[in-house]
Formats: structure tokens, C-alpha cells, sequence
């Protein structure tokens, strides 16, 4: 049985090529339906395969240029086609008849390897370079306004920052702008100015016939563009110090483009806390802390806010009038023991314990403190008696005015944050800024060297101004004091304060009866004190409790804010 197995299946062996393999479907499907599926997919690929050996020709025909020079006109062009085509395939026919094994391709292998090397080298320079950029990128995510950097602080080294500040120093438009030589914005700005000089022309006695506003002479420029005048024309008093009439036809560009840069750190600080209480509150517009509510004039609040300082510094230099605090350099008035204290501190009175307090007479509300610098004392040891007349302008030292209006100013925030009195930071930039501006005159922003304080006043008054003679007879009678300035020994000062104190209470209850009857007055006719405002409720306790506002009673103790409150 085994042996008659055996002779079929070598028939079957025998019988089977390559030709006519096809013949196993029997033996292949056996009923199941999967098997036949693969089955049928093999003899179909198969037969694929089979076509396409049997359709290829033995021999690649070549391109019949004959036909192609009947339809291509450019009979350059197809030359240029023919000679590389040929030279291609000369060359790939050259390289398949070569012995597969050629001797060349054992040799040079060395400059492969060498060239994977500069590959590499080139790789890591790649990866350094991207992550000194990222680098770079971040810092400069990170860096401080324009304004913050001091230009003085730099090194020649430091060929960053110089390159930081030459970048954003120089003005360059934004890409999605306008082109200004284009012929559109060209007719834009013309139709602009038409519409411009009508309504200026709708209000003035002096119809201005010109076509530009570069056509302008500076006056007219001015008289349109208000808001321009006001802001250079405070520029140049603050920065010279000179009289109006003296302003220039055409400001220097310095002064522009520093009035740019203030501009932009006020803009700066007051986005930010304006963007801070719009996610605060959620709210959708708010105002900015020295700008206009929504439905207001920009104009009219800042001409309010000019008005309130104006209304201030009168009553502030009424006061410092009337109780001999004015242009008293180099001598600094005090009322209190904390502002002695302050100014012994500043003076370190501890170290030498040469500091002097005077008083001018018993009806003045302050006590006058001479600083002592530096060994001696800014206007002698002691006041001179003796010729009648205390040389303020002799000091030997540089007074505390001399420093600047910049050191004026940091003195005056130390104060005020020890006092636990916050000022508003867009305020406190303002002021910062024109005290800047002042700063840049150079150390006689006030007075010449050999120059007092008073005489520097009356000299830099206006010889028509009203209130002249009235300055003339206060530095009178303050030199007239000080000739009679008695010295008060350290054990003395508290108990003069504390005279000083009842005679400052009630000097306070006359000033607020004066001021609150003016006040009432200007109410009765509804109008309001400029810069006032009026809270109440929460918003009160807030403010007190964030210590933005300070409230006290009459004694002086600070108040609760649930007892303000409730109150």
C-alpha cells in the first residue's frame, strides 16, 4: 500500500512544472470558501505579472527626433534637448557595460568620511545657533521698556544693548500700514487737511489759503494743532526755565523725541493698571487713572486736573506764605517730630550731633532746621547776628536744592511712604517725569552759584507781574527774621514743638472755615471742585483697607474702616 503511494505522488512530481502549477486549484480549495478566495487572488496577480513580462520588448525604443522636429517650432530648444539626452544616456550606458565591481569604487572613501565629519561639525553649529536664537528670544520677550534703560550704565562691551537700543530707537513703520507714497494715502492726507483748514477757517477772522501743513509757519501750525502747542510750549518752560515769549519758532528734535519717550512710559503705566482693573472687574471700558471717562473730553479732564493743581498750589503757597516756609534755603521747616526726626536722619545727626534748630519768632508755625554737611554747616556754624544779615548765599556745602529736582522728588516719596500716604502711580510718573525734564537744565536748574534762593525768586518773576511787590516785601520781612533767629538747645525742641502744635490747630480750624466757605460758595452756583470725588460704602472700605486712602479724627488716630464705615 505505502509502496503504491509512493509512485503516485512521484508521477504527480513529475507531471507538475512551473508552466502548469495552475492545476493544484484541487487541492488548494477543498470546499473552503477562504481558501478559494486566496486562491483566485494568486492566479489573478499571477496572470498580472505575466502580461506585463510578455508585453515588454527585449529592445527600449529610441526617440524618434524626426517626429519631434516636425512639432517643436524651436528648433533650439529641441537641439538642447537632443544633446542632453543623448550625452545622459551615453553616460548611463558607460556605466552599465563597466564590470559591476569597478577598481574606482574602492578608492575615496576618505573624502566621504572626511566630508561626514564637516557634516557633523556643521550640525553642531546648527543647533548652537538655534539655541543662542531661542535664547535671544526669550530675553528679548523679556526686556524693559526703552525708557528703563540707562545709557549711562553702559559698558563698550555690551554690544547687545547697544544693538537693542539702535533697533527700537529707530522709527520703523508697521508692515501693515499704509504705503505713504502711494496715491491713495496721498489724496487721504490732502482730503484730510481740506477738511481740517474748513473748520478752521469756520472759527477764525484769518482764512489760511495754504495747501500742506509743512506750508505752515510755526504760529499757524500751533494755532491749529492746540493740544501740540501746550504740551512743547510746558516743555520748554520746565526745561529752561525762560520766559514764554522766548519760545522757539521751531523746538529742537531732542525735545520731541523726548517728549515721545515720556509719553510713552505714562502710557505704559497707566495701560497696565487700566488693563489690571478691567480683569479685575471684568467690565468693558475703563478709565485710565488721569484720563476721561467714557462719554468725556480728554481736553476737559486735563484741563480740570490743571485747574485742581493750580487751586492747590495757591492754597499751598498761601500757607507756606503766612507762616514763613517759603525760600527759606538752605533751613528746612518742620511742624511735627517726625519731620525733625526725618531730618535729623537725613542730616545723621547721630554721627555729629552738630545739627541746629532755630525758630523766627513765637507767631511762626514751624521750627527751622540747619543741616550740617560734610563738616560744615550750609550757611555757617552759627547765624550771624552781628551785621544784621544771615548770608543764605555763602553756603560752603552743596545744599539739598543744589542736588537737583530729581533728589527733591525721591525725598518727597520717602517722606510720603513713611507718612503711610500712597500716591497714585500714574500721578507719581507724572510728576517724576517733569521733575526729569527739569532735571536736565543741569545744577543751576534754580540758581547761580553765587546766587540765593530768594534773589533767584525775584529775579526769574516777571517785572509786570502782580504779585511782585508782594513777594519783595515777604523776602523782606523773612530776611528781617532771620536776622533776629534765636538758636533753641536740644533740650528744648520737643516742648517747642508741642507749642508748635496748638498754634497749628488752630490755624487749621481758621484755614478750613476760609476754604469751606469758599467751597460752599462755589457749590451754591453748582459748580465742582476740580479733581474731587466722592465714595462711599464698600468702595471706601476698600480703598481703606488696600491703605490708598488714610482717614483720622480729630485727634490724629487713624479710623477703622468698619467704624468710617458705619459712621
Amino acid at each position: 500500500m505505502s509502496r503504491r503511494l509512493i509512485s503516485i505522488t512521484r508521477t504527480l512530481r513529475s507531471s507538475l512544472n512551473t508552466n502548469n502549477w495552475h492545476n493544484l486549484g484541487k487541492f488548494a480549495t477543498g470546499g473552503n470558501a477562504q481558501q478559494e478566495l486566496h486562491w483566485n487572488n494568486l492566479k489573478v496577480n499571477d496572470s498580472n505579472v505575466t502580461n506585463v513580462i510578455e508585453n515588454t520588448k527585449q529592445e527600449v525604443d529610441m526617440l524618434d527626433w524626426a517626429k519631434w522636429e516636425e512639432k517643436i517650432l524651436h528648433k533650439n530648444i529641441l537641439s538642447h534637448m537632443k544633446s542632453t539626452y543623448t550625452s545622459t544616456m551615453k553616460t548611463l550606458d558607460g556605466a552599465l557595460s563597466e564590470p559591476r565591481e569597478a577598481p574606482y569604487l574602492k578608492e575615496g572613501w576618505e573624502s566621504y568620511e572626511e566630508v561626514k565629519k564637516v557634516c557633523s561639525e556643521a550640525t553642531k553649529a546648527a543647533d548652537k545657533i538655534i539655541s543662542d536664537g531661542i535664547k535671544a528670544l526669550w530675553i528679548s520677550q523679556h526686556n524693559p521698556p526703552t525708557w528703563k534703560v540707562d545709557t549711562n550704565e553702559w559698558l563698550e562691551s555690551d554690544q547687545y544693548w547697544q544693538a537693542f537700543v539702535e533697533k527700537h530707537a529707530m522709527y520703523s513703520q508697521s508692515g501693515t500700514s499704509n504705503d505713504p507714497e502711494s496715491p491713495s494715502e496721498i489724496e487721504a492726507v490732502k482730503n484730510k487737511w481740506n477738511v481740517n483748514m474748513f473748520k478752521f477757517n469756520e472759527r477764525t477772522d484769518t482764512p489760511m489759503l495754504y495747501d500742506y501743513m509743512h506750508h505752515n509757519p510755526s504760529w499757524e501750525y500751533y494755532d491749529i494743532n492746540r493740544k501740540q502747542f501746550f504740551e512743547h510750549m510746558e516743555y520748554f518752560l520746565l526745561r529752561t526755565g525762560e520766559d514764554f515769549r522766548n519760545f522757539p519758532d521751531v523746538p529742537k528734535w531732542k525735545w520731541l523725541t523726548h517728549l515721545e519717550d515720556m509719553r510713552f512710559k505714562q502710557f505704559t503705566v497707566e495701560i497696565s493698571r487700566k488693563h489690571k482693573k478691567q480683569m479685575e472687574k471684568l467690565s468693558r471700558y475703563e478709565k485710565t487713572d488721569l484720563g476721561p471717562e467714557e462719554h468725556e473730553s480728554e481736553e476737559e479732564v486735563n484741563m480740570q486736573l490743571l485747574l485742581g493743581e493750580k487751586n492747590d498750589m495757591e492754597k499751598l503757597l498761601g500757607r507756606l506764605l503766612g507762616g514763613y516756609g517759603f525760600l527759606v534755603d538752605p533751613l528746612v521747616p518742620v511742624q511735627n517730630e517726625f519731620q525733625l526726626s526725618y531730618v535729623l536722619s537725613k542730616d545723621n545727626y547721630n554721627e555729629h550731633k552738630k545739627t541746629k534748630v532755630y525758630s523766627l519768632g513765637d507767631d511762626v508755625p514751624y521750627l527751622y532746621v540747619l543741616p550740617y554737611v560734610n563738616g560744615v554747616s550750609e550757611v555757617g556754624d552759627t547765624v550771624n547776628r552781628n551785621d544784621g544779615v544771615n548770608e543764605v548765599g555763602k553756603a560752603t556745602t552743596t545744599s539739598s536744592l543744589d542736588k537737583g529736582p530729581m533728589y527733591s522728588f525721591y525725598t518727597l516719596m520717602d517722606y510720603l511712604n513713611l507718612s503711610n500716604l500712597k500716591v497714585n502711580p500714574s500721578y507719581a510718573t507724572r510728576l517724576q517725569l517733569k521733575c526729569q525734564v527739569m532735571h536736565e537744565r543741569g545744577p543751576n536748574w534754580l540758581k547761580l552759584p553765587s546766587e540765593n534762593t530768594c534773589d533767584a525768586f525775584l529775579r526769574r518773576i516777571r517785572y509786570d507781574d502782580p504779585l511782585k511787590p508782594k513777594f519783595e516785601e515777604y523776602v523782606k520781612e523773612l530776611k528781617e527774621r532771620m536776622r533776629k533767629a534765636k538758636e533753641i538747645p536740644e533740650s528744648e525742641w520737643s516742648r517747642s514743638l508741642r507749642r508748635l502744635e496748638s498754634i497749628n490747630k488752630e490755624l487749621e480750624s481758621e484755614l478750613s472755615k476760609v476754604e469751606g466757605g469758599s467751597r460752599s460758595s462755589q457749590g451754591g452756583v453748582g459748580s465742582v471742585t476740580p479733581g474731587s470725588v466722592t465714595v462711599e460704602g464698600v468702595e471706601l472700605s476698600h480703598l481703606i483697607e488696600t491703605n490708598n486712602i488714610v482717614v483720622k479724627d480729630k485727634e490724629g488716630n487713624r479710623m477703622n474702616a468698619s467704624v468710617l464705615v458705619e459712621n
